[in-house]
C-alpha cells in the first residue's frame, strides 16, 4: 500500500496495441472506484525466448518493490515468454505476494485460463445447427504455435461432435496474418476444394478469406460462409461483417476484481478460474448484423493515425539530435517539452548514468545511493512556465517513485513504466500518467521510449567519451611517476597563466632531488622513483594551487606561479613537507632537495628555456653548498 491506496502491479508487454490498452483502461476504470491503484511495468516489445537474462526492457519489473505492491498481475498470454512471466511470479512470491496469472497457468498463482477454443466450438456449433453446414475448412495460425494448435483442437472436437468425419487435409495455416491465408485459399480453389465455411483462428484472416473469394466471384455467405475470432474493430466495417467471438475486457476486468476483494477481504480464491469467449454472429455466417461501423470514418481515423505517426517521429527525432548537442542535462527539459508531444510523463535517470565518469556500457555499476534523478516532468514544467519560473532537474529518492505521487494516486491514475536502456544497459525509467482514455496517447509510448532511449544513451555514453578523451589529453600533457605536468602539458599551462596574468611577475621554482645516485646504487631504482615522487609532491604541496608545476627531466622539476607575498613561503613549506616525511616513512635514507627562486622582471614573458637558465643557476649553487654538507 501506498497511503490507504492499495497497489495492483500489472506486468505486460505492447500496451500500444489496442487490444491490450483497451483492456487496462476498463480495468483501471473498475479498480480507480475503489481505493485500489494500477501500476503497469510494460515492455514496448516481445521478449522473445532466450533473451530474457541480457534485455534490458524486462528490467521495467525491477521497479516493483513488494514494500508498496499488494498484488502482482502477470499478462502472461500478452507476454508469451514463460521464463520471464516465471521469474516474476517467483520473485513476487518469494515476498509474500498474491499473483494472478492472466491466460496461463503457473503453480503459485491464480489463475485465469482464457478458454480460447470454445469460441472456435461455438462458432462451428452455430455453422451446423443454425445454417445446417456440414463442410469445413479450418485456417490455423502458425503451426506449432500452442494457441493455434488449441484451436485446432476444438475444432477437430466439435466436427467429431456432431458425427461428421475429420481429416489433416482440412487444416491450413495463415500465420495469423492475410498474404499466407490468401495463400492457403488460392491452393483451395485451384484443387476444386473450397468448403462450404471457412473457420478462421483470428479475424485478420477472415476478412482475408472474405475478400479474396468475393474478388474470384464466390458470395459470402451464400456461397461459403467465414468466422474469425478475436473480434477486432474491423469486423464491423467489412462487408459483410465478420462472425466472430472474443473474450471480452468486462469479463476479465470483473472476475479480477471479484479475486481482489477475496484476497483483500482475507478470503481464499480458487486458484483456477475459467473465462470463456462471447460469440457475435454476423451476416459473413448468414445471420443479421446489430452493429456497424462506418468505413470511411473508420478509414479517415487509421489515416489520421499513421499520418500522425509519421508527422510525431518527424518531431521526435528532431528533439532527440537536440538531446544529444545538448552540453547539460539542465537543458533537456525544456527541449523536450517544447512542442508538446512529450505531456503527463516524466523521465528518472539512476544517479550514477548523470556521473561522466561511470562507464554507461557497464551494466553493474555497483551504486548503492538508490537516488534517481528526475531529468523531466511534464506537469512540473507546465506549473512553473505557469508562474514565470524554469523547472531545474534534481534528486530524489528511489522509494518516492515518481515526483507528485500522491497527486496522482488522489487522481485515480494508471501510471504506465517503461525501462530506459542504451546498448544493453537499463539507465532509467519512463512513466506515462495519462488523465483521459485516449488510444493515440498509447500508440505513442513506444515512439518517445525509443526516442529517449536512442537519445538519452547516447547523450550519456557521449558525456563519458568525452571525460576519457580529457582523460587520455592529461595523461598525453602529465609525468606518470609524479603527476606534474610534463613538458608538453607544462608549455601549454603556462602560456594560459602568462594570458591570464599580463603584468605579472612570476615566481619560477627550480628543484633537483639530492643524492640520487646514491639512492639508486645503494636501495634500488624503486627507491629512487619514490624518492621522485615525494619532492615533487612537496613541491606541489608548497606551491600556490595556481602554480604550475612540470618534471622536465630525471630529478629537475620547476614551478611557474604569479608572484606575490606567498614566493617568500615556499622554500620553508617545502621543506617542512620533506622533514615530516622523513621522521614518518621508516626509509633507510632521507628525501632530501636543492631548491632556486627566481623572479621574473613585471610583464616579462620568458620562453621554457630561459627559465631553466634563469633559475638553474640559482638552484645548482644551492646544490653545490648542500653537497659540501654531506661530506
Amino acid at each position: 500500500m501506498i497511503g490507504k491506496y492499495k497497489i495492483i502491479a500489472f506486468i505486460t508487454c505492447r500496451i500500444h496495441e489496442r487490444e491490450c490498452h483497451e483492456f487496462i483502461s476498463v480495468l483501471q476504470k473498475q479498480l480507480s472506484e475503489t481505493d485500489t491503484r494500477l501500476f503497469v511495468y510494460n515492455s514496448y516489445s516481445q521478449v522473445s525466448d532466450g533473451t530474457e537474462d541480457n534485455d534490458p526492457q524486462t528490467s521495467v519489473c525491477n521497479l516493483i518493490d513488494p514494500s508498496f505492491a499488494d498484488v502482482v498481475i502477470v499478462h502472461a498470454n500478452r507476454i508469451e515468454n514463460d521464463i520471464l512471466c516465471q521469474r516474476a511470479i517467483t520473485r513476487a512470491l518469494d515476498s509474500g505476494l498474491h499473483v494472478i496469472s492472466l491466460g496461463k497457468s503457473f503453480p503459485g498463482c491464480i489463475n485465469i485460463e482464457y478458454e480460447h477454443q470454445s469460441g472456435i466450438s461455438d462458432m462451428v456449433d452455430h455453422l451446423i445447427n443454425s445454417h445446417g453446414i456440414t463442410d469445413f475448412h479450418m485456417i490455423a495460425g502458425s503451426k506449432g504455435n500452442s494457441y493455434s494448435e488449441k484451436r485446432i483442437e476444438a475444432f477437430r472436437n466439435t466436427i467429431e461432435k456432431h458425427g461428421l468425419p475429420f481429416e489433416d487435409s482440412m487444416i491450413s495455416y495463415g500465420d495469423f496474418w492475410s498474404g499466407p491465408t490468401i495463400a492457403a485459399a488460392k491452393r483451395l480453389m485451384e484443387e476444386n476444394r473450397l468448403p462450404k465455411a471457412f473457420v478462421c483462428a483470428n479475424d485478420h484472416m477472415a476478412i482475408a478469406v472474405s475478400d479474396f473469394l468475393q474478388n474470384n466471384g464466390i458470395s459470402v455467405p451464400e456461397d461459403i460462409a467465414v468466422t474469425g475470432y478475436d473480434r477486432i474493430e474491423t469486423i464491423y466495417s467489412s462487408s459483410p461483417t465478420i462472425a466472430s467471438a472474443s473474450i471480452s475486457h468486462e469479463s476479465v476486468s470483473k472476475i479480477i476484481y471479484d479475486t481482489l476483494t477475496d484476497i483483500f477481504e482475507g478470503n481464499e480464491p480458487a486458484d483456477r478460474i475459467s473465462v470463456f469467449p462471447e460469440p457475435v454472429f454476423n451476416e459473413s455466417c448468414g445471420c443479421e448484423c446489430s452493429y456497424r461501423i462506418n468505413s470511411a470514418a473508420l478509414l479517415n481515423e487509421q489515416t489520421n493515425l499513421f499520418y500522425r505517426f509519421q508527422d510525431e517521429n518527424i518531431v521526435l527525432s528532431r528533439v532527440a539530435e537536440k538531446i544529444q548537442q545538448c552540453g547539460s542535462f539542465e537543458e533537456i527539459a525544456q527541449i523536450m517539452r517544447k512542442d508538446d508531444l512529450m505531456y503527463a510523463m516524466c523521465c528518472l535517470i539512476k544517479r550514477e548514468f548523470t556521473d561522466e565518469t561511470v562507464n554507461p556500457e557497464v551494466k553493474d555499476t555497483n551504486t548503492v545511493n538508490n537516488e534517481l534523478y528526475v531529468l523531466y516532468d511534464s506537469d512540473m514544467i507546465d506549473y512553473k512556465k505557469l508562474h514565470n519560473e524554469q523547472f531545474t532537474p534534481y534528486y530524489m529518492t528511489e522509494k518516492e517513485i515518481i515526483p507528485t505521487l500522491d497527486y496522482y494516486l488522489e487522481d485515480g491514475r494508471c501510471l504506465i513504466f517503461s525501462a530506459l536502456h542504451y546498448t544493453g544497459v537499463s539507465f532509467g525509467y519512463v512513466c506515462f500518467h495519462f488523465s483521459d482514455y485516449i488510444p493515440g496517447n498509447y500508440y505513442k509510448i513506444p515512439q518517445t521510449v525509443n526516442m529517449l532511449n536512442n537519445a538519452l544513451g547516447g547523450l550519456i555514453n557521449l558525456r563519458h567519451k568525452h571525460y576519457l578523451l580529457k582523460r587520455i589529453e592529461k595523461m598525453s600533457e602529465t609525468d606518470t611517476l609524479t603527476g606534474l605536468y610534463n613538458r608538453r602539458g607544462f608549455c601549454t599551462e603556462y602560456n594560459r597563466l602568462l594570458e591570464n596574468y599580463p603584468d605579472e611577475p612570476f615566481a619560477v621554482i627550480m628543484c633537483d632531488l639530492d643524492r640520487l645516485k646514491h639512492i639508486n646504487d645503494n636501495f634500488g631504482h624503486e627507491e629512487g622513483d619514490n624518492a621522485i615522487h615525494t619532492v615533487a609532491l612537496a613541491l606541489k604541496n608548497a606551491c600556490p594551487t595556481n602554480a604550475v608545476c612540470t618534471r622536465f627531466g630525471g630529478d629537475e622539476m620547476m614551478a611557474v606561479y604569479p608572484y606575490k607575498e606567498s614566493g617568500n613561503n615556499v622554500r620553508p613549506l617545502f621543506e617542512e613537507y620533506l622533514n615530516k616525511y622523513n621522521s614518518r616513512s621508516g626509509k633507510p635514507y632521507t628525501v632530501s632537495a636543492s631548491m632556486g627562486i627566481y623572479i621574473t622582471p613585471k610583464g616579462e614573458r620568458l620562453s621554457f628555456e630561459k627559465l631553466v637558465k634563469n633559475s638553474d643557476g640559482l638552484m645548482y649553487a644551492e646544490k653545490k653548498y648542500r653537497k659540501s654538507q654531506f661530506k
